[in-house]
């Protein structure tokens, strides 16, 4: 990860890697056939790096959903802007059109497992009547728009230093009320379409 990061996904050899790790490129080369192959294996474990935090959050039945719902977007959003995942996201969105199965990897390691997650405090937060939707890859879309924002995006450019923890409490506090005040039902009788989801 350090040679990648330093070197970006052209610059770095297996050669490099293998000598940081402080193994031979015979043996870099027995585990992984490629660069390529590699780079899918460290990303597949890297993203998994803190994923159970918003596992036990999404299952947490004692938390109301939009409590659940702040724990995980300031959960989810400090994983996001940590420096290594900050690094991954870079080299990915730089490669995924070269190599697309790199992209379809992270996708499939990040969002995919994050969305999942999601749903489920979703699901209770239409069950409870806090939210009315009726696209749920709106609200989705909506979700993580207001979640990054600017901060993600300043950190992504490093253009301001990494975040504190209290910087991004505050920030996801914010994005899940203006979410949830955006969603919120009607006044009245909510909708049948909401009470069927």
């Amino acid at each position: 990860m350090e040679i990648l990061t330093e070197k970006g996904f052209h610059g770095a050899t297996m050669l490099d890697i293998a000598s940081r790790a402080r193994a031979s490129k015979a043996t870099l080369y027995a585990r992984f056939a490629s660069k390529e192959v590699l780079f899918e294996a460290l990303m597949a474990w890297e993203t998994r790096q803190g994923t159970e935090v918003l596992d036990a959050i999404a299952a947490n039945a004692t938390l109301d959903a939009v409590t659940a719902l702040e724990y995980f977007a300031t959960e989810l959003l400090a994983l996001m802007l940590q420096p290594k995942k900050l690094a991954l996201f870079r080299i990915a969105a730089a490669e995924g059109q070269r190599l697309s199965a790199v992209g379809r990897a992270y996708s499939a390691h990040t969002r995919d497992h994050g969305l999942k997650r999601a749903r489920e405090i979703v699901a209770r937060l239409l069950r409870e009547g806090a939210i009315e939707i009726d696209n749920g890859a709106e609200f989705g879309h909506s979700f993580i728009g207001l979640l990054q924002g600017e901060l993600y995006t300043r950190a992504l450019l490093g253009t301001i230093p990494p975040p504190s923890r209290g910087e991004i409490e505050h920030h996801a506090r914010q994005a899940v009320a203006r979410l949830i005040r955006a969603y919120a039902p009607p006044a009245g009788p909510r909708s049948t379409a909401s009470r069927a989801r």
